[in-house]
């Protein structure tokens, strides 16, 4: 009887708890039916505007919102390129559950400016499956909208002569000042007709406080270089740029182009006068330098003179530098270097060395130097001129010299001579002398061999740099010495001390057609080091040639010296010889 009661029990709340569930399925059901209609409803896209009259380039901003969390990518901006420009949006999304109802939310912020005076209108956006309403702008001229609106930007340039000559250089300066912040900013150079214009240096950059407002100051100059005469407009320098604005608050930031021109300057150029003679090169200052190193009136065969020219123009484009050309006489050799050309405080310069060597002994007068240039302040042709230099040359130092013998010359042949021949007597048995000579000859050859082969391991041995140094500290004063000199100065590749040396050695006694191929070696290195189009130049070739002449002197020198150990035919017995 217990047990059934506690059966019906149990099965009264198994049926008490299944009621429960329904009501609670059933509130579920209605409560999701609720939420659909309301959910629907929520779901609209709106777009706002935080002003709806704006000047031309003025940023505002535009809100696009929807109650709903959809993806980012979903809104396409693409529609406001053809009347505004706008930067990227800055998204963001919501979700939040508050008296039992859930919402979510997804907003786009985006910078905005308009691109025209006039209405233009913002489109409607479409998400999903909602549209938003179009908005109308009225966009006004800057003029008539507050002065923030217009970017913090100055552009202004100066010329320093607006009447010049033809060839005649005068300066443009354009300066920025820069108080935005920008994107790829550039500066297009000003042009016109019949005017070369370049750039002179790089950007000059600094700070600059202006009424209280810091800015960047950037400084370029040009130099304009007019080649017809008359009336010229130069149109004005343009400085193209983006400005980045909508940073404060908008959550967004956008690139404004920004395009302005210095106003365009009208030039007047000069002809060249009709009277004028030579070369044509207006300026209003010519200056013309020179230095001779030594400076002294009297000089050697063979010594180098330096001449050094130095021409400072101003207002002259480097193109326009005059070529120094000076006419030498026949006597000397010259050799110039490179020009080097530099540009400071508004002149151009130009600096040329030249190696000037003397080749004939006597008075040698070198030319001075004149130019012709037109005074631009003036209005006046002038004349700049440099002496020249007269010389007492002298022979070089030759002193003791010793003459070397004949290169690539067969051995000559013993001549005789026929009005005094003497009778020879032929000896078939000459006995032990000859070859008791022969053997003693050989020992004091042998010996004398080794003790000039130890003699040299033991000189202490310079190298060729050292001893091309310690070359102009002592004159050679044998043919041998300024042959050894010689060839230390061509290994330490020395020019002027290779030529000076030359002058002395090639006086020595060699074939004619040898001294000509040392010289044309002498003159390929002086090209390679002072002529206009230098190279590298290599020394073997010379090296060669020498080591021919210094082979022959070492052994006639050894011919010398091992001469007195040979016993001659007169000291021979000749009763012994007979007897025997």
């Amino acid at each position: 009887m217990k047990n059934r009661i506690q059966s019906q029990h149990q099965v009264a709340s198994f049926s008490w708890i299944l009621s429960r569930l329904r009501h609670v399925m059933a509130w579920l059901a209605l409560s999701a039916c609720a939420l659909i209609p309301v959910m629907a409803q929520a779901a609209q896209v709106e777009a706002t505007v935080s002003k709806n009259i704006v000047a031309v380039n003025e940023v505002f901003q535009l809100t696009i919102a929807i109650d709903s969390n959809v993806n980012p990518n979903s809104l396409d901006l693409s529609a406001l390129g053809e009347n505004f420009t706008y930067g990227r949006p800055s998204v963001s999304s919501n979700n939040a559950y508050s008296n039992g109802t859930l919402s979510s939310s997804t907003q786009w912020r985006i910078a905005v400016a308009a691109k025209a005076v006039g209405t233009a209108t913002i489109p409607s956006f479409r998400i999903g499956a909602t549209t938003s309403e179009p908005i109308s702008i009225k966009v006004l001229k800057s003029a008539n909208v507050a002065t923030s609106s217009e970017p913090n930007i100055k552009l202004s340039s100066s010329l320093d002569k607006q009447t010049l000559y033809v060839g005649e250089s005068a300066r443009l300066t354009v300066r920025i000042l820069i108080a935005e912040q920008l994107d790829q900013a550039a500066l297009v150079a000003p042009e016109a007709k019949g005017i070369d214009i370049v750039q002179q240096g790089e950007d000059k950059q600094a700070e600059r406080l202006l009424n209280g407002r810091r800015y960047i100051e950037i400084t370029r100059q040009y130099q304009l270089t007019p080649f017809e005469s008359g009336d010229i407009v130069l149109k004005g320098a343009q400085f193209k740029t983006s400005v980045v604005k909508g940073s404060r608050g908008f959550g967004s930031t956008l690139s404004v182009p920004f395009d302005k021109k210095t106003d365009d300057i009208t030039l007047t150029v000069k002809p060249k006068p009709s009277n004028f003679q030579g070369l044509w090169l207006p300026t209003a200052d010519l200056q013309l330098d020179q230095t001779w190193n030594p400076s002294s009136t009297t000089a050697r065969v063979g010594d180098p003179i330096t001449r050094t020219l130095t021409l400072r123009i101003k207002d002259v484009a480097q193109s326009s530098m005059p070529n120094l050309n000076i006419d030498y006489p026949s006597s000397v050799r010259v050799y110039s270097e490179k020009p080097v050309y530099g540009q400071q405080n508004g002149y151009t310069s130009m600096m040329i060395k030249q190696v000037i060597i003397p080749r004939e002994v006597g008075e040698l007068r070198l030319p001075p130097l004149t130019i012709n240039w037109w005074n631009t302040s003036s209005n006046q042709q002038q004349t700049t001129h440099v002496d020249g230099l007269t010389l007492d040359v002298k022979e070089g130092d030759l002193s003791n010299n010793v003459q070397l013998p004949i290169l690539n010359e067969p051995a000559s042949q013993p001549t005789v001579n026929t009005a005094n021949a003497v009778e020879v007597q032929m000896v078939k048995d000459a006995g032990f002398w000859p070859w008791l000579t022969a053997i003693v000859t050989s020992l004091w050859l042998l010996t004398t061999g080794f003790w000039l082969k130890e003699r040299h391991k033991k000189r202490p041995q310079l190298s060729s740099q050292q001893q091309a140094q310690q070359a102009p500290h002592s004159a050679p004063s044998t043919n041998g010495q300024v042959l050894s000199h010689l060839l230390a100065a061509v290994q330490a590749n020395q020019p002027i001390q290779v030529q000076s040396y030359y002058q002395q050695w090639q006086h020595c006694d060699y074939q004619a057609d040898y001294i000509e191929r040392v010289a044309a070696e002498v003159n390929t290195m002086m090209e390679a080091h002072y002529s206009a189009r230098s190279h590298t130049w290599d020394n073997q070739a010379l090296l060669a040639l020498l080591g021919q002449a210094n082979k022959h002197l070492l052994q006639s020198v050894a011919h010398e010296a091992l001469a007195p150990l040979t016993p001659s035919q007169s000291k021979k017995n000749p009763s012994s010889a007979k007897g025997q």
